[in-house]
């Protein structure tokens, strides 16, 4: 009797597939509804890191700012295998003289899949006697990233500034309006012969930083604050820091606007949330089918368009390819590391093999 039941509900299943097919013109007539997928945009994410002396500083836990940062990032960027392609770019480069305020032309670990080696080329050290050359570092990687974005036009990209000062190292800025990070006496700048290369190099790093946020690459700012033994020169930091923070795109809404960080329990909680979000949060559709309504679905989990952006997921493109999670949406998304979301879609598809 349980043979026959289970023979007549597999028939019963089979003959209601060929009814919902019967006008798709297909071979077999076997059609079911199709489902469109939406999986996480592969960011392309690049750290641009201050390498400079002062890096080598001890910070409130004992350790280096350098230090802190490699032990932070080896906790951190694991958490992006798979989602995210990662690059390092490293200010100032070694050398001496003016080598000592520039950057190589290009990034010294382009963006890839592979994270471990990426951590394993990560230098021991910062060089012994660089100077914060923000706009070198930055610079060099915007030409990279220009030049990659000929290629692969619609895939996201960011950049993580990392930093515990201010920038200077441009010899071209006038001595009469230079805010001079002299250790010592902001005169120091001044008095001749006079030293450019230590004045705040403000001007021409905004602008880098607004011009690749409207060519849509936005910039986080990572300000290691463990404090400066030069009470001058904290208000200038941060100040600078803020200000770039808000140039970037990526301001938090609170106090500061930039992440802030001390110690290394502090680096990896200030970047793993935007870090994760920017991976998993802005989906892409992997097909070509067109979605059917408003609900994603993973698991067991479901969330509905949002027009509000607070809550839910919406269109950011108008080609309907791209959308991006909101809120607790996009908490949920990061808590349980989904890869995949699925949504009733346009037509009739055959059924699996």
């Amino acid at each position: 009797m349980g043979e026959w039941r289970r023979a007549q509900i597999t028939a019963g299943a089979i003959a209601t597939l060929v009814s919902l097919g019967a006008g798709c013109g297909a071979k077999t007539g076997l059609k079911i509804p199709c489902t469109t997928r939406f999986v996480p945009d592969a960011p392309e994410i690049m750290f641009v890191i201050d390498r400079s002396a002062s890096m080598g500083e001890i910070n409130a836990e004992g350790e280096t700012h350098w230090t802190a940062l490699d032990r932070a990032l080896r906790t951190v960027i694991p958490q992006l295998q798979g989602v995210a392609r990662i690059g390092m770019a490293f200010y100032p480069r070694e050398g001496r003289g003016r080598d000592l305020c520039r950057a190589d032309p290009v990034p010294a670990q382009p963006p890839t899949d592979d994270l471990e080696r990426l951590l394993r080329e990560f230098p021991s050290s910062p060089v012994e006697n660089g100077g914060t050359a923000i706009y070198e570092g930055l610079l060099a990687s915007a030409i990279a990233m220009r030049s990659r974005r000929s290629a692969d036009p619609g895939r996201q990209r960011f950049l993580i500034l990392v930093t515990d000062g201010g920038a200077e190292c441009n010899f071209d800025l006038p001595l009469d309006t230079c805010v001079c990070l002299s250790v010592t006496d902001e005169r120091n700048c001044r008095i001749p012969p006079g030293f450019p290369q230590f004045c705040l190099d403000d001007a021409r790093t905004l602008s880098l930083i607004e011009a690749l946020r409207v060519e849509g690459v936005d910039t986080f700012v990572l300000g290691l604050t463990g404090g400066t033994p030069f009470p001058r020169l904290a208000p200038i930091y941060l100040g600078f820091l803020e200000r770039m923070a808000r140039a970037g795109g990526r301001a938090r809404t609170t106090s500061p606007p930039y992440l802030d960080a001390r110690v290394r329990s502090e680096i990896e909680q200030s970047l793993t949330r935007p870090l994760l979000e920017t991976a998993l949060c802005r989906l892409v559709r992997s097909d070509a089918r067109v979605m059917l309504g408003d609900t994603l679905t993973s698991g067991g989990v479901s969330i509905v368009r949002d027009r509000s952006r607070r809550n839910g997921w919406d269109w950011s493109d108008d080609s309907q390819r791209a959308m991006q999670l909101y809120g607790a949406a996009c908490d949920r998304a990061i808590e349980r590391r989904v890869l995949s979301w699925n949504a009733p879609a346009e037509g009739r598809c055959e059924l699996p093999e």
